[in-house]
C-alpha cells in the first residue's frame, strides 16, 4: 500500500483538529513550494547562464524578481547591492554563511567571490517542509551555483553545535575566512554565539557582516540590533562610512548599510577584523 505524502498527512491532521488558521498557513507554505518547484528548471539554467556575469544589477534582478519566491532573499535589494559592491572589489576566496534560507544570498555571494572560492553555508535542520529549512529538491540548485573551479558546501546543522564548527574547520583546513555573513538565529544570545564561535575563523582584515541590525518590532523577537550596538560601541567612529571607496589607511572598523533610517527591519552591519 503506498505511503501518504507527509505534507498531505499533516494537512489531514490539521483539518481533523479544526485548526483552520494553522491550516491556512500550512497551505500557503505548501503552495509556495509548488510554485517554487515550477520555477526550478528556469532558475537552474538561468543561474548557470549567469555564471560569469559581473553586472550586479542583473544578478539582483534575477534573485529578487526573475525567480519568483524560489531564491528571493529576505533582504532589502539596495542594501544587498551595496554589500555586493564591497565584496566584488575584494573577491573573497573563503566565504562562510550562517543561514542559507532561500539560497538567494548564497547565489549572489558565489557570483562576486573568487573564481577559485570555497563557499560554506550552514542552515538549521527542521524548519519548514522537507529535511531542513529548505527542501531536498533545492540542493541540486544550490550546488549548481558553484562555477567550474569553485567549491560549495551545504551543512544542515545547528551552527551553535561545536560539531558544526569542527566540520567547518575541516573544510577550511588551514585557511581563514575572508567574509563571514551571520544571518541565522536572530535572538541576542543566538547572534552573539554565532559571532563568538565563528569570528575567530576570519582572517585579519577580513569582513564580518550581520543582517537585521535595525531595531525591529517587539513581536519579531529579533535582537540583532542589541548585539550590533554593543560591538560598535567599543570601536572608533568611522571617518568615512564606505569600505569600497576608502583608502587603505582610512578603512573603517565598521560600516552600516541602511536604505532608510525609518525602516523597522533589515540593515546590514559590517565589521573589519
Amino acid at each position: 500500500m503506498p505511503t501518504l505524502d507527509p505534507r498531505l498527512k499533516k494537512s489531514i491532521e490539521i483539518i481533523s483538529q479544526k485548526d483552520f488558521k494553522t491550516l491556512a498557513r500550512h497551505l500557503r507554505a505548501l503552495a509556495g513550494y509548488v510554485v517554487g518547484g515550477l520555477h526550478l528548471p528556469y532558475c537552474y539554467f538561468k543561474a548557470k547562464k549567469l555564471a560569469q556575469c559581473s553586472n550586479l544589477d542583473k544578478l539582483i534582478n534575477f534573485t529578487f524578481q526573475d525567480c519568483g519566491r524560489l531564491l528571493k532573499p529576505l533582504q532589502i535589494p539596495a542594501e544587498m547591492r551595496a554589500l555586493l559592491g564591497i565584496l566584488n572589489n575584494m573577491k573573497p576566496k573563503f566565504i562562510l554563511e550562517i543561514g542559507t534560507a532561500g539560497g538567494g544570498c548564497l547565489f549572489l555571494f558565489s557570483r562576486v567571490a573568487s573564481q577559485e572560492a570555497t563557499l560554506i553555508s550552514i542552515d538549521l535542520p527542521g524548519g519548514g517542509f522537507g529535511d531542513g529549512s529548505y527542501p531536498r529538491w533545492k540542493i541540486p540548485l544550490y550546488k549548481s551555483f558553484a562555477s567550474a573551479n569553485q567549491q560549495l558546501y551545504l551543512i544542515k546543522s545547528n551552527s551553535h553545535h561545536y560539531t558544526t564548527l569542527e566540520k567547518v574547520k575541516s573544510i577550511l583546513k588551514s585557511n581563514k575566512v575572508d567574509f563571514l555573513f551571520i544571518d541565522g538565529d536572530h535572538s541576542y544570545q543566538g547572534v552573539k554565539q554565532d559571532y563568538e564561535m565563528y569570528s575567530p575563523l576570519v582572517k585579519k582584515g577580513g569582513l564580518i557582516a550581520f543582517h537585521d541590525i535595525k531595531i525591529h518590532l517587539p513581536q519579531t523577537r529579533c535582537r540583532v540590533s542589541n548585539f550590533w550596538h554593543e560591538i560598535k560601541a567599543g570601536l572608533p567612529q568611522p571617518k568615512i562610512n564606505d569600505f569600497a571607496s576608502a583608502k587603505q589607511e582610512e578603512i573603517p572598523k565598521f560600516q552600516e548599510i541602511i536604505e532608510d533610517p525609518s525602516q523597522n527591519w533589515g540593515g546590514i552591519g559590517i565589521l573589519r577584523k
